[in-house]
C-alpha cells in the first residue's frame, strides 16, 4: 500500500495563492511539481490539501461576493441583477399579473379551453330532478 503524502507548508501556500489568483486546479497541480513530495495526481492533492483548498476557495468566494454586493448597493444595476438572480431567486422573466375580481369571472380552465377547441361545450346544465 502506498504511503500517504505528508502536508507540505510550501505546497499548501502555493495552492492557496494560486486559488486566490483564480488559477485552475489542473494548472496548480502541474505547477507544484517543482516541490519535493508534491502530489502527482488530483486525488492526492485533494486528499492531502483538502482543508487548504476549501479555505482558499471560501476566502475567494467571500471576497468576490463582497465586491459584487457592494457594487449592487452602490447602484450598479448589473451587479444588483446578479445578486438578485443568485441569492434572491429573482428572474427577469417572472411577472406578477394583478387581476381585478371582474376579470376572474371570465377565466376558463384548461379543460374548458380544450373542449372549445374540439367544438364541444361544457356549459350543460345538470338535469333537474322531478
Amino acid at each position: 500500500m502506498a504511503e500517504a503524502l505528508k502536508h507540505n507548508l510550501k505546497v499548501a501556500t502555493h495552492i492557496r495563492k494560486a486559488i486566490a489568483a483564480g488559477v485552475s486546479m489542473k494548472v496548480i497541480l502541474d505547477d507544484i511539481q517543482k516541490y519535493n513530495g508534491a502530489p502527482t495526481s488530483m486525488n492526492g492533492m485533494y486528499k492531502t490539501y483538502r482543508n487548504d483548498i476549501a479555505e482558499a476557495r471560501a476566502n475567494l468566494h467571500e471576497e468576490m461576493g463582497m465586491v459584487v454586493v457592494n457594487a449592487a448597493k452602490g447602484g450598479d444595476w448589473k451587479a444588483a441583477e446578479l445578486v438578485l438572480r443568485s441569492k434572491a431567486g429573482w428572474s427577469p422573466t417572472q411577472t406578477i399579473v394583478e387581476a381585478t375580481p371582474e376579470d376572474e369571472a371570465g377565466d376558463t380552465s384548461a379543460i374548458d379551453d380544450l373542449l372549445a377547441l374540439l367544438g364541444k361545450s361544457s356549459n350543460k346544465k345538470p338535469q333537474e330532478e322531478s
